[in-house]
């Protein structure tokens, strides 16, 4: 079975636009969705991701929601079917932020088969 992995070079999942992501409102906390808001760029990428490297730039204090292994407990569908929801959910970040045979779908797909 694949397990998932969070791939280096990137942060597709680092589009915050809420409008794209509306059932997170159903899990997150008000002063949530005010800090996504404030770290949202007019573009809805995150200011804190480095659009070159595609490194998140306060890694080690980033909030809850950033957090794929502590987040990811909020949803009913990781509970019920595991890295297969959190897969998923890439394949779907990745394919519409740089396309279904991107590079970075590529990596990903390699990076989970490994696993």
């Amino acid at each position: 079975m694949k397990s998932w992995t969070c791939i280096e070079n990137c942060g597709a999942c680092c589009k915050l636009d809420l409008s794209e992501r509306s059932h997170l409102s159903e899990i997150l906390k008000p002063e949530d969705i005010k800090l996504i808001n404030s770290m949202t760029s007019k573009d809805g990428w995150c200011k804190n991701l480095d659009r070159k490297s595609r490194k998140c730039l306060i890694y080690e204090k980033r909030p809850h929601f950033c957090r794929v292994n502590e987040f990811s407990i909020n949803f009913k569908e990781y509970l019920k079917f595991g890295d297969k929801f959190l897969i998923d959910c890439c394949k779907q970040h990745i394919s519409s932020n740089y396309g279904y045979e991107s590079e970075e779908m590529k990596n990903f797909k390699s990076a989970i088969m490994k696993r």
